[in-house]
């Protein structure tokens, strides 16, 4: 998945902040926006870590790291 494709991605989840969406990537990660908090929260399957984001520019950066490991693309 490309950078702008997750960020195409993360904008929709703030355009439709009032549903509840889970992007699901079986044994890696789970994404979510939280209205309340106006983040992003990404658990890491592996160690059951959430963490927070902001901003959709540290999201995105954070799950492309996360789908490409070892890839390097210009972010």
């Amino acid at each position: 998945m490309s950078i702008t494709e997750i960020k195409k991605m993360l904008h929709n989840l703030i355009e439709y902040e009032d549903c509840t969406i889970i992007h699901t990537i079986p044994g890696l990660i789970e994404l979510c926006y939280c209205k309340k908090s106006s983040a992003f929260q990404v658990t890491t399957f592996a160690d059951g870590n959430v963490a927070s984001y902001y901003d959709v520019e540290t999201a995105s950066d954070a799950l492309y790291r996360a789908l490409n490991p070892g890839k390097k693309e210009a972010l």
